[in-house]
């Protein structure tokens, strides 16, 4: 177990081989009542250095945490704790998790104790491979703990909300989700509407759709409108058979199909899953990434399906990348390490959710120092990190900071509201461009960020 550091007792303590710039003098003097140490995991058990998330994150029924990377364990096991905090003592009861909407049905039904599942079937159930990381199925195994000692009000709701294809061949798992609702709740419906997208199943994927024709993806986005509109108009009979939630699900996994009919059919015509690092040769042919922001629409979208089931019992704790997490423009890139082509422009998840709940939204983004044990192909990040330098100046391990109290003025204000390269990755060649008061309200720093122990080479 790693020491805690409950005080910021590290402050008297000289930078190691240099002296001082008055940037980091000053982060030094606001930091020493403004930064919250937190523990390392496993954590105490009283989550006594956690007692400054409430205030952190006040009334807001969203709140939002990202990760740099998808494969560190520092960030999910925070998300973890912040998670088991938030759920026993802020009132949280849904998390909603960058994973696919359609087959993250099996995990809510999993954690609310209404299925017994195997970690197999609980691994495919997150897509993208998530399933390998073991953080994942330990929030699943707690969720489902917590809930069997709780009133169906206060069980806590486990939902992902990303799409079931973006790059990936397997958007047509949307609609499979579909046709299985409808085999369970009307077999004679289901059997027919099996039959008339059968062809449509083949089809639906990014290696498939791109190729096709205008006139045939136009019938594809008619297509999955009609189904929408099935599952609309057979509610009453649909309900009767199952229940009102299930048929929820089942009409937002149509909608989930039609998200992902909106990404593919902005993929350029150029685009080739079969191509190895097709993104090299893809640059678009503008600085906004129009084919990507439609799954930061999708994630946005139903963060708010979520939001609103939620309304009335309580809160809604995000997790996901950065990227997504973040509010304002974001850019894949930096002057330290430019793309090889153009600059990419995203408006992330979060800047539709800003834009959506206002102050009812708080987004905390994580930045780290460096990285260790990711191999010989993930070296230690180098260069320029303007930001991950300043955090790591204050020698604290871990450490929140609430971006909302830094000074209206003067060189701090002006630093954290200034564009910087960012580590995006373990690897050196990847940043992102962020404006850290632009994108977050609160940031989540980890000087060292070590591998999930996933068992992946």
């Amino acid at each position: 177990m790693r020491p805690r550091y409950l005080a910021l007792v590290v402050l008297a303590l000289p930078l190691a081989g240099r002296g001082q710039t008055a940037l980091e003098q000053a982060f030094r003097d606001w930091a020493h009542d403004h930064v919250h140490p937190v523990a390392s995991v496993p954590e105490s058990p009283d989550d006594g250095d956690l007692r400054s998330l409430g205030t952190m994150i006040g009334p807001a029924s969203v709140v939002g945490f990202g990760e740099p990377v998808h494969d560190g364990h520092e960030p999910l096991a925070m998300r973890n704790r912040l998670i088991r905090h938030g759920v026993t003592r802020l009132g949280f009861t849904a998390v909603a998790l960058e994973t696919c909407l359609s087959s993250s049905k099996h995990l809510y039904d999993h954690v609310l104790g209404r299925t017994t599942e195997t970690d197999a079937t609980l691994k495919d159930a997150f897509c993208y491979g998530f399933g390998d990381y073991p953080e994942n199925l330990e929030l699943v195994r707690w969720l489902r703990s917590y809930n069997a000692g709780q009133p169906p009000e206060r069980k806590v709701r486990l939902c992902g909300i990303d799409l079931s294809g973006q790059y990936f061949p397997s958007a047509y798992l949307s609609l499979e989700a579909v046709l299985h609702f409808l085999d369970r709740a009307d077999p004679a419906l289901g059997r027919e509407t099996r039959s008339r997208y059968a062809d449509l199943i083949l089809i639906f994927r990014a290696d498939k759709y791109p190729k096709l024709t205008a006139a045939e993806k136009e019938s594809c986005t008619g297509r999955i409108q009609d189904l929408i509109a099935l599952v609309r108009r057979e509610r009453t009979p649909l309900t009767a058979a199952t229940s009102i939630d299930d048929y929820e699900w089942a009409l937002r996994q149509a909608i989930s199909a039609a998200q992902d009919d909106a990404f593919l059919r902005s993929l350029p015509a150029q685009f080739d899953l079969g191509v190895p690092r097709w993104w090299e040769a893809f640059q678009p042919g503008k600085v906004w990434d129009y084919n990507a922001e439609m799954r930061e629409v999708a994630m946005a979208d139903n963060v708010l399906w979520v939001q609103q089931r939620e309304c009335r019992r309580g809160r809604v704790f995000y997790f996901a990348h950065n990227e997504h997490i973040q509010a304002g423009p974001g850019i894949l890139g930096s002057p330290g390490h430019p793309p090889a082509g153009q600059y990419r422009q995203i408006r992330g998840a979060g800047s539709y959710l800003r834009s959506a709940l206002g102050p009812d939204l708080v987004l905390i983004g994580t930045y780290f120092g460096h990285s260790e044990g990711f191999g010989a192909a993930a070296a230690r990040p180098q260069g320029v990190h303007e930001v991950e330098d300043l955090l790591g100046s204050l020698s604290v391990p871990q450490f929140f900071m609430d971006l909302r109290d830094l000074p209206a003025g003067g060189p701090l204000h002006d630093f954290f509201g200034t564009s910087h390269g960012t580590r995006a990755s373990v690897v050196r060649e990847a940043d992102d461009t962020v404006t850290p008061l632009g994108a977050y309200d609160a940031i989540f720093y980890v000087n060292t960020l070590t591998p999930s122990p996933s068992g992946k080479p």
